[in-house]
């Protein structure tokens, strides 16, 4: 069971570990759908402390049955923490995508309470986290920002050049003022009316983006979030997109998700890895050497037991 697991766990398809393993495409459809029953957050940290105190969030858009569905992941310390799937993506069903992940996170420590929160623009987004986590710091995605210049520019080395050494700034205060630079250096050269426009939206939130330098250590850009999305986005193309009920279609994608967080990492030559796979790095130990094993003690109670003291 662990290499077939391991294999599905980097997007190998059903039919073919039918092939390779035998049993049905169901089969293994299901077993995959028998892990996602666990508590994401439960099952992946073992100790309330090692809970993230920045995440990063954001909407994954799905083919759904011949619809529109949008998976709302949450990222922190490094693991997918939260994966729920919602059939719009207004302040609503945001709410209670993400709401999943809150009521898993307080199920592990019920004073939990995120510090910041990475999010791109949409609003409702921000609005879901806030309505779970009052006191929570949004922090706008700067990678956003730049992308929507870039996308306009791409030729523009210079100009994207420029960008980034703003993002660079140690301080806030330097933030804003290598701002108002780039600002100035913008007003002298010339641009097309779309790219003036982003240029305009990417100067005018400035103050959005320094809310960052508030909080040491918490995702200034999307990076976190997007990594596990873009396996995501693989695996939904070779699947075209979801074929299920919401229910099966949400366990199939929590399976998923625990797979991403307790699959080794890959060998970088003859240099020993020091943490194991993500869930091993989050929570600094681990049940057993075999990533199988490991996986399967965190999941023996549904991620809902008391955390046992780790093997090594």
């Amino acid at each position: 069971m662990a290499f077939p697991l391991l294999l599905a766990a980097h997007g190998v398809p059903a039919w073919l570990l039918k092939t390779g393993f035998g049993h049905s495409e169901m089969y293994w459809y299901r077993v995959v759908e028998r892990l996602g029953r666990s508590s994401l957050v439960g099952a992946t940290v073992r100790d309330p402390s090692r809970l993230p105190e920045h995440l990063a969030a954001d909407e994954h858009h799905v083919d759904w049955a011949g619809g529109k569905g949008y998976v709302a992941t949450t990222v922190g310390g490094g693991c997918v923490l939260g994966v729920a799937l919602a059939s719009a993506a207004d302040d609503a069903h945001l709410r209670e995508a993400y709401g999943v992940f809150a009521a898993e996170a307080r199920g592990v420590d019920p004073e939990y309470a995120p510090a910041t929160v990475n999010v791109d623009g949409w609003a409702s987004t921000r609005n879901a986290f806030l309505a779970w986590f009052p006191a929570i710091a949004i922090v706008l995605c700067f990678l956003h920002g730049f992308l929507k210049v870039r996308d306009r520019c791409r030729k523009a080395r210079d100009l994207h050049r420029r960008i980034w050494d703003v993002y660079r700034a140690p301080s806030a205060e330097e933030f804003r003022r290598l701002m108002g630079e780039f600002q100035d250096w913008c007003g002298a050269q010339t641009w097309t009316a779309p790219v003036r426009e982003m240029l305009g939206k990417l100067w005018n939130k400035r103050d959005a983006y320094a809310t960052a330098y508030d909080h040491p250590g918490c995702h200034r850009t999307s990076n976190a979030v997007d990594r596990p999305m873009n396996r995501l986005c693989r695996l939904m193309y070779a699947g075209r997109g979801l074929h299920g009920h919401q229910g099966s279609s949400e366990l199939r994608l929590r399976g998923w998700a625990l797979l991403q967080n307790f699959r080794p990492y890959a060998p970088r030559g003859r240099k020993v890895r020091k943490f194991q796979s993500p869930a091993h790095r989050l929570n600094d130990k681990r049940y057993h050497e075999d990533w199988f094993l490991n996986l399967t003690a965190s999941t023996s109670l549904l991620g809902l037991g008391n955390p046992k003291p780790a093997i090594r």
